[in-house]
C-alpha cells in the first residue's frame, strides 16, 4: 500500500467509505497531477491510468458534470484492474462514452470496483457499456443508454469467467434500443441483489445464462416497452418480488421454472379455463377426499401463472370441500368448503398471492358426505 505523499483520509471523508487515494477528474483541470480540483485530469483514462493496481488500495475518483461526454476513445474493451470508486455528482450530469470506432465496450472492469451517479451512453457505433468481472461489484444510482444503438449491444454485464457473487445494482435506470440493447446481463453470477431499478424499451431488460447464475435477488422492478422482459436461459432459484410489467412484447421467458414470484403486477388478462360450461369433472370421495384430478397441464403452463379464483358446480345440495394442489397431491396451496344448489354454480377465491412457475401442473380434491357425488370445476388464470 502506497500513499504517494498526500493523505490518505481525504477520500474517506468525502465518500465514507475507506480508499486509500482520492483522484479527480475534471474538463476543465490543468491536468497535471489529479491531486485537486484545480489540477484534475481531463479524461478519465487518465485518473485510471495513474490509479494503483495493488489489490491492497482502493481508489476514490472524482469525477465532475460535463457539458457534453467524457470520452474513453479506446478500441476493443478498454480494461483497469485496480480497486475504484468511480462517483460521479448526478446520472445524468457526467456522461462517459467510447466513440472509438473499434470500440467493444465503455470499458472493462476486472479488479473490485463501484459506479455511482454516473451515465453511461453506448452512443451509435454500438460498444457494450460496462463489464464487470470481479464479484461484490457496486453499481448505485446510475443510468445506461442506448437509444442511439443500430447494432446488439449489453449495457451492464457481470461476466464471470468464475463463479460471482454479491453484486449490488441499486436505483438505476436503462433506457435502451427495443431492437438491439440488453440491459442487464446476469452471466456465471449468484446470490447477488438488484433493487429500484427501471427498464424501458430494450430488447431484453434482464437476460441469466449459464447455471452458476443462481439465487438472485430482483426487488421493485419496473419494465416497460421492452421486446422481452426477463429472458432467463439459465440458473435456478431467482427471486422475484415487486415486478411491474406493462407495454413489453413478452414478459417473461423462463427456461428454468423453479424461481420464487411475489406480488407481480401489470397489464396481465385472465382467462377461464377450461374455457367452456362443461368445467373440470372431479369424483369426491365418501366421507373422505376423492382422488388428485388434474385441472390445469403442465404442458398448458409456458410462463409463469397466479391462480386467481375458482368455480365450482355441485352434483348434489351439500357442504363439500375442495382443495389445490401444484404438486400432484402432496401439499394444498388452497383449501375451502362451499354449498351451492345442484347443477348451480358457486365461486370461490384464492386467497394466496403465490405465483406458479411455468410447468406447474394444477390439480384437485374434493370431500363429500356421500358417495357417487361429482363437482365440476373451473380456473381463473392470470399469466405473466
Amino acid at each position: 500500500m502506497s500513499y504517494i505523499g498526500h493523505l490518505p483520509e481525504i477520500g474517506a471523508g468525502i465518500i465514507g467509505r475507506g480508499v486509500t487515494d482520492t483522484l479527480y477528474v475534471c474538463p476543465n483541470g490543468a491536468n497535471s497531477n489529479g491531486r485537486t480540483w484545480g489540477g484534475a485530469f481531463t479524461t478519465i483514462n487518465a485518473a485510471l491510468d495513474a490509479a494503483s493496481v495493488d489489490p491492497d488500495d482502493a481508489t476514490l475518483i472524482m469525477i465532475s458534470p460535463h457539458d457534453t461526454y467524457y470520452n474513453i476513445d479506446t478500441a476493443g474493451d478498454p480494461t483497469w484492474a485496480g480497486n475504484y470508486i468511480l462517483k460521479g455528482t448526478h446520472r445524468t450530469w457526467a456522461k462517459i462514452k467510447n466513440t472509438n470506432v473499434g470500440a467493444t465496450s465503455i470499458m472493462k472492469l476486472t479488479g473490485r470496483a463501484s459506479l455511482m451517479d454516473l451515465n453511461f451512453n453506448l452512443g451509435a457505433n454500438n460498444p457494450n457499456g460496462i463489464i464487470m468481472t470481479m464479484g461484490a461489484g457496486r453499481v448505485y444510482s446510475c443510468q445506461f443508454v442506448g437509444e442511439d444503438l443500430t447494432a446488439a449491444a449489453t449495457a451492464l454485464h457481470f461476466d464471470g469467467a468464475t463463479l460471482l457473487k454479491h453484486h449490488k445494482v441499486i436505483d438505476c435506470n436503462f433506457r435502451g434500443h427495443k431492437t438491439h440493447m440488453t440491459g442487464l446481463l446476469i452471466d456465471k453470477s449468484c446470490c447477488s441483489d438488484h433493487e429500484k431499478l427501471v427498464f424501458h424499451d430494450c430488447k431484453t431488460a434482464i437476460q441469466f445464462v449459464d447455471s452458476d447464475s443462481e439465487a438472485n435477488i430482483f426487488r421493485d422492478i419496473d419494465i416497460g416497452g421492452c421486446a422481452l422482459g426477463l429472458d432467463i436461459d439459465a440458473g435456478s432459484e431467482q427471486h422475484f418480488f415487486g415486478i411491474s410489467f406493462h407495454d413489453n412484447d413478452v414478459d417473461v421467458d423462463d427456461e428454468v421454472k423453479d424461481h420464487l414470484w411475489q406480488s407481480i403486477f401489470g397489464q396481465l388478462p385472465i382467462t377461464m379455463e377450461p374455457e367452456d360450461l362443461a368445467g373440470t369433472e372431479i369424483t369426491a370421495g365418501d366421507e373422505d377426499w376423492g382422488a388428485d384430478t388434474e385441472i390445469r397441464a403442465a404442458v398448458s403452463a409456458t410462463v409463469p401463472f397466479k391462480v386467481l379464483a375458482y368455480t365450482v358446480q355441485p352434483s348434489s345440495d351439500e357442504n363439500t370441500l375442495i382443495r389445490f394442489s401444484a404438486d400432484s397431491g402432496l401439499t394444498f396451496f388452497d383449501e375451502g368448503i362451499f354449498a351451492s344448489k345442484k347443477n348451480k354454480v358457486a365461486a370461490g377465491s384464492d386467497a394466496t398471492d403465490f405465483i406458479f412457475n411455468a410447468s406447474t401442473r394444477i390439480s384437485a380434491s374434493v370431500w363429500s358426505p356421500g358417495a357417487g357425488r361429482t363437482v365440476d370445476v373451473w380456473l381463473e388464470i392470470q399469466e405473466i
